[in-house]
C-alpha cells in the first residue's frame, strides 16, 4: 500500500486485479471524543497582526494569532510607472507561510500617516493628475512640524486610469494566489476606507489653534466609486474580497445580486458608539437585506477604533464591543491600533480578548465518531458542533487517513464533505469509499481537514485527543 498517495486507484487495479480482490478488512467501531476547552490555534481564527516578524512576535504569545495584515501605500508598488516592485508583499506572504498562516491587504492612495508623505506616486501627479495636499502637525523628538501629504482628487481621469491600471498589474500577478485569505477592497478615499473624511477639503481638524467652520467631505457620484470597486471585483475572480462598509451604497453594489454575496464585510471603528449605529438593520442598512447572510457565504473582519487604553479611557463599553463582534460572525479582529497587549495583565479585560481567541471563526468539537469495514468497503462518521461564530472560510479539505502502527501512511482519501459547509451549531458526515489494493496490514483510521494546497496548518479539531498536528484518531481496521 506504500506510495498510495501518488497512484490512482484505477492504476493500482490495473497493476494486480488479484491482490485487489483479496484486499478486506473487518471492523467497526464507535469513539467519543472529550472538549478540549482551550484555545485552539487555527490559520483564519482570532486575531490578524498588522505587518511582519515585529508586531507578530510581540503578539502571538498574548493572543491567538490567526492571520497576517498589512496596508499598502501604491507608492510602495509602483514608484515608477509600470516599474513594479512587489517585494513587500512578497515578503508579507512569504512570512506569513511561514507561521502556516494566511495574510490579506488593503492599498491605500491616501492617507495622512504616510511615513514620505506620498501615498500615490509622486508620477502620477507630474502625468497631470490634480493634486489636493493638507498637512499634518508632527512631533518628533519634540519638535513640532507641518508635514506635507499629497492627496489625488478621485474623479480625475488621468488619476482613475493609472491606479485603474495598477490594480490590473496587482490582479494579474495576485489573484488566486492560494497564500491569501482575501483582499481587503481599498483604494478609494482615506486609507481607502471608501470615505474621504480628514481630506481636503476637510482638513481644518488638522489645523492647531482655533478651527475653521467644518466643510463636509467630498463625496464622488456612484458611477465613480462604482468603478472603484469594479477594477477589483473584475479582477480579482479567484481570491476572496472583503469590503468596508462605510459606503452603503457601495457596498450593496459589491454584494451583488447572486444567490450569495460577492464580498465580505469589513468594520473599523468598533467601540465607537457611533459606528453601532450604523449596521445591519439600522438606515441606511436596512436597504441591505443581503448583508444579513454575508456571514455565511464570505469572512467578515473586525478593527476596533482605537488601542485598548484609548478605548478605556473613553469609557467606552469593551464587553459589549466584544460580544457586538461574536453576535456578527466575526472570523478575524486586527490588532492595530487596538494592542491587546496592553490588557495582557488585567484579571478582569484579559479574558474578554480570549473570547475572541476561543470563538472567533469555526470552533469544531467533535463528539463521536463511528466506523465499520465490510470486505473491501469501509464507512466512516462524524458528529459533532461547531461552536464557534462563523464557518471556515478558507479551502480545507476533509480527508480520512488510514496508517500503519509505525505511523506511515497507508492511504488517504478526500472526502466528499465540504468543512467549510458546517456553520455554528451541529456537523455530521458519513463517507463510504473503498479500501485501496493491499498485502495486509493493521491500519488505524483518523480524520484530519488539510489545506487545500498544503501551506496553512492542519485546521485542529477542539478536542483532546487530537494530535499536535490537528488529526483526529478515531480506531483501528485490520487489512488482510
Amino acid at each position: 500500500m506504500k506510495g498510495w498517495c501518488a497512484m490512482s486507484f484505477r492504476k493500482l487495479l490495473a497493476v494486480s486485479t488479484v491482490t485487489a480482490a483479496a484486499a478486506a478488512c473487518t471492523a467497526a467501531g464507535t469513539v467519543t471524543f472529550t472538549e478540549e476547552t482551550g484555545v485552539i490555534r487555527n490559520p483564519g481564527q482570532g486575531w490578524s497582526t498588522m505587518g511582519g516578524k515585529w508586531s507578530f512576535d510581540k503578539t502571538d504569545p498574548v493572543v491567538n494569532v490567526g492571520a497576517v495584515y498589512n496596508r499598502f501605500s501604491w507608492h510602495d508598488f509602483e514608484p515608477e510607472e509600470e516599474r513594479y516592485d512587489w517585494r513587500q508583499l512578497d515578503e508579507l506572504l512569504a512570512f506569513a507561510a511561514s507561521k502556516g498562516l494566511p495574510a490579506s491587504f488593503r492599498i491605500m492612495c491616501a492617507s495622512q500617516h504616510n511615513a514620505n508623505g506620498w501615498p500615490t506616486p509622486p508620477w502620477v501627479f507630474e502625468k497631470g493628475a490634480r493634486d489636493e495636499p493638507f498637512t499634518v502637525p508632527k512631533t518628533r523628538h519634540g519638535v513640532r512640524t507641518n508635514m506635507v501629504h499629497h492627496t489625488p482628487v478621485f474623479d480625475d481621469p488621468v488619476f482613475m486610469a493609472a491606479h485603474r491600471k495598477f490594480i490590473s498589474a496587482l490582479a494579474a500577478r495576485y489573484d488566486g494566489d492560494p497564500r491569501l485569505a482575501g483582499i481587503d477592497l481599498g483604494s478609494y478615499g482615506h486609507w481607502g476606507e471608501w470615505h474621504c473624511y480628514g481630506l481636503p477639503p476637510d482638513t481644518n481638524r488638522y489645523v492647531v489653534g482655533k478651527k475653521p467652520k467644518w466643510t463636509p467631505p467630498h463625496k464622488h457620484p456612484f458611477e465613480i466609486r462604482k468603478q472603484y470597486a469594479d477594477w477589483y471585483l473584475d479582477g480579482f475572480r479567484k481570491t476572496p474580497l472583503v469590503f468596508m462598509t462605510d459606503d452603503w451604497e457601495m457596498l450593496r453594489y459589491a454584494l451583488g445580486d447572486g444567490p450569495s454575496a460577492r464580498v465580505g464585510l469589513r468594520r473599523d471603528g468598533v467601540a465607537s458608539p457611533s459606528h453601532f449605529k450604523r449596521w445591519i438593520g439600522l438606515p441606511p442598512y436596512d436597504a441591505i437585506p443581503k448583508m444579513v447572510d454575508t456571514w455565511k457565504h464570505k469572512p467578515v473582519w473586525f478593527e476596533f477604533y482605537g488601542d485598548a487604553n484609548f478605548i478605556l479611557e473613553k469609557g467606552w463599553d469593551l464587553p459589549y464591543s466584544v460580544e457586538w463582534m461574536l453576535t456578527n460572525h466575526v472570523s478575524v479582529v486586527n490588532t492595530c491600533p487596538f494592542s491587546p497587549w496592553q490588557l495582557k495583565d488585567d484579571p478582569v479585560r484579559y479574558p474578554l480578548l480570549q473570547k475572541i481567541d476561543l470563538y472567533a471563526g469555526a470552533r469544531l468539537v467533535p463528539l463521536k465518531a463511528t466506523w465499520q469495514c465490510d470486505g473491501r468497503s469501509v464507512e466512516v462518521s462524524l458528529e459533532g458542533v461547531n461552536k464557534g461564530v462563523a464557518r471556515i472560510h478558507l479551502p480545507y479539505v476533509l480527508q480520512i487517513v488510514a496508517r500503519d502502527s509505525a505511523g506511515r501512511e497507508l492511504f488517504v482519501h478526500d472526502a466528499a464533505a465540504d468543512p467549510g459547509s458546517w456553520l455554528p451549531g451541529p456537523f455530521r458526515f458519513a463517507e463510504k469509499f473503498a479500501l485501496p489494493p493491499s498485502a495486509g496490514d493493521e491500519a488505524s483510521l483518523a480524520i484530519r481537514l488539510r489545506h487545500r494546497y498544503g501551506i496553512f496548518r492542519n485546521f485542529r479539531f477542539a478536542a483532546k485527543e487530537s494530535e499536535p498536528d490537528g488529526t483526529l484518531p478515531i480506531g483501528p481496521v485490520h487489512v488482510r
